[in-house]
């Protein structure tokens, strides 16, 4: 199979890439010694980037036109550097010429990738994607996100603690701290982390943290309660609950040591923090108090 960063340049040729995109992903001088390439090339038509055959034609053109007597001379370091290109192109292209999306407290946001995936960020949630996104289709997670994977090929979020990759399903990632959650609603997804890889299929669930590893399956429902304004939870420890709390309603909750490991299974509505308070203490048996519009503390 051809690399795929020989596409790029194929696509470049047959007039897919514009000068400027493929600016963006070179500098002025890497751009002046394709455009070296192109000259040698002449009026050739490149053929489809689907086929061999595009690196075929260059290859045979290029060797036309060094065995011709040469109007110019152009130096070896040029095809040197343009080799070079072509293998880094791809990490260039991710690592440097990125976009970032991102929530505030409260919010949700739903993004339409280039390769029409979608993906639906909750509160206090970031992305970063390349911006030719649809040749590589890896995408970095801070927060939670529920995506929808257009099938082609694999299609890889990355976090912290871990990574999910997939052809084409839905799934939700959540990943801050030191806790790591993806649930699978449609297809298949392998989640690799440096603990152990595990793949899920329809309806099962897999979590890390604090060292310890989960995993059930609940195949009830098709996509996450918080995108219908409601943060659910599976014997989840309170600080944990506490955070997607914070992120929901921008407070600061504080609570003893003893209280931190307790674990809530329940939810809580995004609509009302008196009535989330409720729904989360009430079954603990734990008592709270409002000490500031910022600041609520929590005791047993």
């Amino acid at each position: 199979m051809k690399n795929e960063n020989e596409q790029y340049l194929s696509d470049w040729l047959a007039g897919k890439l514009s000068d400027d995109q493929l600016r963006e992903l070179v500098s002025e001088t890497d751009f002046l010694a394709y455009q070296q390439i192109k000259n040698i090339l002449g009026n050739s038509t490149v053929v489809a980037p689907d086929s061999a055959a595009s690196f075929d034609t260059i290859k045979k053109k290029l060797a036309e036109k060094k065995s011709a007597p040469p109007k110019k001379v152009i130096p070896l370091w040029t095809y040197a550097v343009a080799a070079c290109l072509i293998v880094t192109l791809g990490w260039y292209q991710f690592y440097f010429l990125s976009n970032e999306v991102q929530t505030l407290v409260g919010t949700s946001k739903t993004i339409t990738l280039k390769d029409n995936s979608k993906v639906t960020l909750n509160a206090k949630s970031k992305v970063l994607y390349a911006n030719l996104f649809q040749y590589n289709r890896t995408i970095q997670l801070e927060g939670e996100a529920f995506f929808e994977v257009e099938k082609g090929r694999s299609f890889t979020v990355k976090t912290d603690l871990g990574e999910v990759k997939v052809l084409g399903t839905k799934f939700n990632v959540t990943s801050f701290d030191d806790y790591f959650e993806v649930v699978c609603y449609e297809g298949k997804v392998r989640v690799e982390t440096k603990q152990r890889t595990t793949i899920l299929t329809q309806g099962e669930s897999v979590r890390f943290y604090n060292g310890s590893f989960e995993n059930w399956a609940d195949a009830t429902l098709q996509q996450p309660l918080w995108m219908d304004g409601e943060t659910a939870f599976k014997k989840v420890p309170m600080k944990y609950v506490m955070s997607k709390f914070e992120d929901q309603f921008d407070v600061e909750v504080a609570f003893p040591k003893s209280v931190e490991n307790i674990t809530f299974t329940g939810s809580f509505t995004h609509k009302n923090r008196e009535t989330a308070l409720q729904s989360i203490c009430i079954p603990l048996q734990l008592k709270y108090t409002n000490s500031s519009d910022k600041k609520i503390e929590i005791s047993e």
